[in-house]
């Protein structure tokens, strides 16, 4: 399986944030997809790791927060192993694609999906941002302290 590469952040370095740019829509360059109508359809055809990806995206509420247990990710997709869960899960974490706020309680990276307008797109990097920061930090930590 090809590993994704990690989403580039919206912010710098230098702890700045950059620049977010919109183009003009038209109809030529502009789809609407309806998650609600979408999702389920998509879920037809897809093995169990796609449908928990689906399944993370139909349920982010509009800040993009996730609140879901390992027990209802399984009946919900139809997964019998906790480990394929705990696998998707973990993958989606490296790749910049959710990273964990608590115990069954995940962000979305909003460069994914989104439910609002350019602003909020922002506003949510920069939490989205703070709280992989935040994990770094906190690993780095633990690693240190592994170590001594």
């Amino acid at each position: 399986m090809r590993i994704p590469k990690p989403i580039k952040s919206l912010q710098r370095e230098d702890g700045t944030v950059k620049e977010v740019m919109t183009a003009n829509y038209t109809p030529k360059n502009f789809r609407r997809i309806f998650p609600n109508q979408a999702f389920p359809v998509l879920s037809l055809f897809a093995n169990k790791p796609t449908q928990i990806v689906l399944y993370l995206m139909a349920n982010a509420d509009s800040n993009n927060m996730i609140y879901a247990t390992y027990k209802s990710i399984m009946e919900d997709c139809q997964v019998t192993d906790k480990k394929t869960v705990a696998r998707v899960l973990k993958q989606l974490q490296e790749a910049q694609c959710i990273v964990e706020v608590s115990t069954s309680h995940y962000m979305l990276n909003p460069a994914i999906i989104l439910q609002g307008n350019d602003q909020k797109f922002g506003l949510l990097a920069c939490q989205f941002n703070d709280l992989l920061d935040a994990k770094r930090a906190k690993n780095k930590k633990t690693k240190k302290q592994e170590e001594s």
